[in-house]
């Protein structure tokens, strides 16, 4: 099977397990990207950290998923808000394991700066969607996260579509030498027409104009969110972040553009439903 149709085939199947879940419930929803984030993080702290061995991922896993099941559980009311400041003594616990470590050769700052890095550019933002799942009022409901992949999905077809057709200008060839400014600015405003025409017609949980501007945020931080991921690969002289996903590589290519997005629409959300 070609590149082409392993990326089709894969494509479709990704997408129809977000829908699914997404419109099958908050804990099915949940519960797949539990599974997404643990899987995203194995693959950062590969590439962050390609010298540690594999069993040295495990407190960080476990953390990750507290940190992301207190998420869940405080956003679902299931557990009061108060429940989320026991994500301080997780943080603490690898502050002070590291003072009875035998260290040798090893940097134990440099550990406990990867492994925080781990939190903040993986769990946390998969972790807001389930925040995101009960905005604007509290209430369960799938349609910002539903608009946020639609979103994402339009922004990089407008951005393909438009880049290769009329693209000229380099928007960060340092870094990505494909990405150029006319499709990024394709990709935005496919987003955004989705936003105005399709999305805020038959969701009324923001306004058409709050859907224009998440829309917007959704198409510029996603492209940062690629340029960083990009950064991180380049950084660590690898191709892909992993190999679960074929024709598109790991989880972390799949969904480097959510999670720069994600906390973006989350805090915007917060502030004009206020």
């Amino acid at each position: 099977m070609n590149n082409f149709w392993q990326r089709a085939l894969t494509g479709a199947f990704l997408v129809s397990a977000i829908i699914g879940a997404i419109l099958g419930g908050f804990w099915t929803f949940s519960g797949l990207f539990f599974i997404i984030s643990l899987m995203g993080l194995v693959e950062f702290y590969r590439m962050a950290s390609p010298k540690q061995k594999k069993y040295d991922y495990v407190p960080a896993l476990i953390s990750a998923s507290a940190i992301y099941l207190l998420c869940g559980l405080t956003a679902s009311r299931v557990l009061e808000f108060k429940w989320l400041e026991m994500i301080i003594p997780v943080v603490a616990y690898f502050f002070l394991i590291e003072l009875y470590r035998n260290h040798g050769q090893t940097k134990p700052f440099e550990k406990i700066a990867i492994t925080f890095m781990g939190f903040i550019y993986v769990t946390m933002p998969f972790s807001l969607l389930n925040n995101l799942y009960f905005l604007p009022d509290d209430v369960a409901n799938y349609e910002i996260v539903l608009g946020i992949f639609v979103f994402l999905w339009t922004s990089d077809t407008g951005a393909y579509l438009v880049g290769r057709s009329m693209g000229k200008r380099k928007l960060f060839e340092r870094i990505s030498p494909n990405k150029t400014i006319e499709g990024s600015m394709g990709g935005a405003i496919l987003a955004m027409s989705v936003a105005w025409f399709g999305i805020s017609p038959q969701f009324s949980s923001l306004s058409r104009i709050d859907w224009m501007f998440v829309a917007l945020i959704v198409s510029v931080s996603g492209i940062y969110g690629d340029l960083l991921e990009s950064l991180l690969k380049r950084s660590n002289e690898v191709k892909d972040s992993g190999t679960i996903l074929p024709g598109h590589g790991g989880i972390l290519d799949r969904f480097d553009s959510l999670l720069f997005s994600a906390p973006l629409v989350y805090a915007y959300v917060r502030i004009v439903s206020v």
